[in-house]
């Protein structure tokens, strides 16, 4: 995808977020991710990595974390993101090992699954995970149709 492809896939996915998150009262993820996911649905390696490092820094900060330090609110919404920068750094260190492709998942892509994990505890895992799933199709179904006629 261009450029404006990226654009056009956030403010999809930032439109059909508000949609969903107002009609139904289901985050899909955070209001970015299905915009981010959906410009990334050619490289299913990189959907599939952000979801494993989301539930594996969910995993950390709800099961091992919590026997140590007190988090909550911002200072759980940090954990996560910085949990998900070094998992994410982690995987990149360990790319000759691991046939996934990193150099996409870059930038706004470390913070998605930091976005997503703050969900789970919000909404639960199996909401979360379908919710987002579904309006990254969507978004990347609308880009895609639009790509055609732009």
């Amino acid at each position: 995808m261009y450029i404006t492809d990226f654009y056009i896939s956030l403010i999809i996915g930032l439109l059909l977020s508000l949609i969903v998150t107002e009609i139904f009262g289901v985050i899909p993820g955070g209001v970015i991710v299905p915009g981010y996911l959906a410009i990334v649905c050619n490289t299913p390696s990189i959907i599939i990595l952000s979801f494993l490092i989301s539930f594996i820094v969910f995993g950390i900060t709800k099961y091992i974390l919590p026997k140590f330090v007190i988090l909550y609110g911002r200072r759980r919404f940090v954990t996560l993101m910085v949990l998900s920068i070094l998992i994410k750094l982690s995987f990149e260190l360990l790319f000759p090992v691991i046939p996934f492709v990193t150099f996409e998942f870059r930038g706004i892509g470390v913070v998605v699954p930091a976005l997503i994990a703050n969900c789970y505890f919000k909404q639960g895992v199996k909401l979360t995970f379908l919710s987002t799933i579904i309006v990254t199709s969507l978004t990347f179904g609308i880009v895609s149709v639009l790509y055609y006629f732009i």
